[in-house]
């Protein structure tokens, strides 16, 4: 079960994990590591990598993948599914009338949901787009600028292991396409219809049944049936997010996404049912899940902790469902100003503010991926139709990273346009060369200005 700390102790629990070191005394739980010793993700519960892998850490066992998929290409990749247990098929490009078929499969209820969230996700990207503007600053004898320009080809990886999330297909692949990506192509261990149909609705007509880091590899240096990408984007497993960690640099990526968190805020006023059951939306995405509720009452807290047990009667979850609560806390705090304090340290990925006036506090909130505002809003809104994205940064980097967006696709390119004797500007740039010691700096705009007299 969660536990629940309040006075000293919930502060200890803080300090600890804001200092990440670990516990003094077994009464106090350290948090869960943001990475393993040898710099990658915290292995899976039951992850299939096994075998000849057994001995080597997440990130060794990632480093031979990529090297293999980089020497052997597609025939890496296939011994590699069958060493993984995974299903290898040939790459599908979609044509209309394969995306007609596939729909007429579906029910009418599933492409109806599907339809809805991705109307609300593009037009969320295009609302996001439109505010983004090319700059110009004029000078007398010399302009500068900024334009945006898409990357040209982008990986959307889309997970199906434990949950096929479709919603990821739409939220990568719709964003890639409003921003101006030309080439967009989907990545998953399991195309089932529904990731099909979603990425043909976001104007995807290609796609690969690769998973783990060796469909990371392959967006990397391609092979001879997956052309290579610039960017590769989407959550994954621990083996994604290691992949993309040692590839970024070589390829793309949008952020090193870790296991689902959620923080919410709570007060007197709050709904103890709704609070459970907000802590279980996302603690049964995965075994290293957390959730973490922050309030000044502890009735609350306590009223929670008694829900807990009765929403796990009523709805199915994950076997792992105590792994993932055990590594979440409930922390009773002297006041709202400690909650909004704690919530700024841990920097989640979903802040909730199930408060009387959010407005109060969303001023003094600044770290966190996704904001969810009063009593009435839930994370699952964010994950599926609200219309924001739902790539979210996790294990703190909402400190200095945001939701995937048109701005990831895109790259900002300055210019300079100089006009005949721009005579002020060379001597100005002259004069700053020979401040560092750079006399080719100092020659070359030296030389125009003694030309142009």
């Amino acid at each position: 079960m969660i536990p629940l700390y309040k006075g000293a102790d919930a502060i200890a629990w803080l300090k600890k994990m804001a200092s990440g070191t670990g516990p003094d005394s077994e009464s106090i739980p350290a948090p869960p590591p943001l990475t393993s010793a040898s710099g990658g993700m915290p292995p899976l519960a039951g992850s299939k990598h096994s075998g000849s892998f057994g001995a080597l850490s997440i990130a060794q066992e990632v480093e031979q993948i990529i090297s293999h998929v980089r020497r052997e290409g597609d025939t890496a990749i296939a011994q590699l599914a069958a060493r993984f247990g995974d299903t290898s098929s040939p790459p599908l490009f979609m044509e209309q009338e394969g995306i007609d078929a596939l729909k007429e499969n579906l029910p009418d209820e599933t492409v109806k949901t599907i339809d809805l969230a991705a109307s609300r996700i593009k037009a969320f990207a295009e609302a996001t787009l439109a505010a983004i503007r090319p700059i110009h600053v004029s000078y007398e004898r010399f302009d500068t600028g900024l334009n945006f320009r898409p990357v040209g080809r982008v990986a959307c990886y889309v997970p199906s292991g434990r949950f096929p999330l479709t919603s990821t297909a739409l939220m990568t692949a719709i964003t890639a396409k409003v921003a101006g990506v030309s080439e967009v192509f989907i990545l998953s261990p399991n195309l089932t219809d529904e990731i099909l149909y979603a990425g043909t609705v976001a104007g995807v007509t290609e796609f690969h049944q690769i998973g783990g880091a060796q469909a990371v590899a392959a967006a990397a240096f391609g092979t001879k049936t997956v052309k290579a990408a610039d960017m590769v984007v989407g959550p994954g497993n621990a083996y994604v997010t290691e992949a993309k960690r040692q590839l970024q640099g070589r390829i793309g990526i949008d952020m090193l996404a870790g296991p689902s968190e959620i923080c919410i805020i709570a007060d007197h006023g709050s709904n103890p049912y709704w609070l459970a059951l907000d802590l279980l939306s996302q603690a049964e995405h995965d075994p290293d899940a957390r959730a973490f509720l922050l309030t000044d009452d502890e009735s609350i807290a306590t009223q929670v902790l008694a829900e807990l047990p009765k929403v796990r009667s009523e709805i199915a979850l994950p076997d792992f469902i105590d792994e993932s609560l055990s590594k979440s806390v409930i922390l009773v705090l002297p006041d709202i100003v400690a909650c909004i304090a704690a919530a700024n340290n841990i920097a989640p990925e979903h802040l909730q503010l199930h408060v009387a006036k959010p407005e109060d506090l969303q001023p003094h909130l600044v770290n966190y991926g996704a904001l969810f505002i009063g009593y009435n809003a839930t994370v699952p809104n964010g994950d599926y139709v609200a219309g924001p994205n739902h790539t979210l940064p996790t294990n703190r980097s909402a400190r200095f990273a945001g939701a995937l967006s048109p701005l990831t696709f895109l790259r900002a390119q300055t210019w300079i346009r100089v006009r005949s004797h721009a005579n002020e500007l060379h001597q100005q740039t002259e004069a700053f060369a020979n401040l560092e010691g750079l006399n080719a700096h100092a020659a070359a705009p030296r030389a125009r200005y003694l030309d142009s007299e």
